[in-house]
């Protein structure tokens, strides 16, 4: 009997907390709403890193599968009208800040590596990606994100460090989704949409928080989860001499693409070790 009485406890606990401003609702309106408190937590800015005080660095293009379970809080909730402020997938919050023109800056996803914050979108170009005949692009067609970041050595702290730079989200043509396909065709595949300057969405990002199903009293923004790293991802390309070609540019076999991610990503991981060991 007390091991009933616990579990029922265990789950009204969990099940209590899993919406925000539950305990301070004066009516039940009130639940999921999210308090100031949390709105008006400011994040870390940057600090100045002086060009000359770079030792090595790196530039490094990265996909987060959103498949993949530990990829799932940047991905869920699928269904969008099921919450209302509490719980939003990062394409929800992309998409609301551009929608709302509280990011302006949408860049051309023309180039996936390179110099990809040269050409803009005009608003009708970027709206189109989202909106189209009164439908918006939904949370569950987006399939990955794509990263673009520097891993970095200041002399000044002599450890490896990481920088995101700009994020591009890889979803459906939101033409196409309500589009008839023969039965024999094979499904679309997702196109890049735009490339994001990150430093324009993270105050953004400062503000909204990440659901976390192990306990939802300590819960992270999405600005930390992705500069912390809190995320798996694979190393799709870094900035070489051969015009900073991607891995499946010179690369055939989608296994060895694998094996080239994991030796990149070996190569910039152990640098901070072989460059004191020496």
């Amino acid at each position: 009997m007390k091991e009933i009485s616990y579990l029922f406890c265990l789950f009204f606990f969990c099940f209590g907390f899993s919406q925000s401003n539950i305990l301070n609702a004066e009516k039940p309106e009130d639940i999921g709403k999210v308090s100031d408190s949390l709105t008006q937590i400011k994040f870390l800015k940057y600090d100045f890193i002086d060009d000359k005080d770079i030792m090595w660095s790196r530039i490094v293009y990265e996909e987060i599968d959103l498949t993949e379970k530990f990829n799932h809080p940047l991905y869920f909730p699928e269904n969008e009208s099921l919450y209302r402020d509490e719980r939003k997938s990062l394409w929800r919050i992309i998409r609301e800040a551009i929608k709302s023109k509280k990011i302006k800056n949408i860049y051309s996803d023309k180039n996936l590596q390179g110099d990809i914050f040269y050409e803009k979108f005009t608003e009708k170009e970027y709206l189109d990606k989202i909106e189209y005949d009164g439908a918006l692009l939904s949370s569950k067609n987006i399939s990955s994100y794509v990263l673009k970041g520097i891993w970095y050595v200041d002399k000044r702290y002599t450890q490896l460090q990481y920088r995101l730079l700009g994020i591009l989200p890889y979803g459906d043509d939101i033409k196409l989704i309500n589009k008839k396909q023969d039965k024999d065709s094979a499904p679309p595949e997702p196109k890049p949409l735009f490339w994001l300057w990150y430093k324009d969405i993270r105050p953004i990002l400062a503000k909204n928080y990440v659901f976390d199903d192990r306990n939802n009293a300590s819960r992270i923004t999405f600005d930390q989860l992705l500069t912390s790293r809190r995320f798996t991802s694979r190393i799709i390309g870094v900035d070489n001499v051969f015009d900073d070609k991607s891995i499946n540019q010179y690369v055939d076999d989608p296994f060895m693409q694998l094996i080239e991610s994991e030796r990149l990503k070996n190569l910039i991981l152990d640098f901070e070790q072989d460059l004191w060991s020496n």
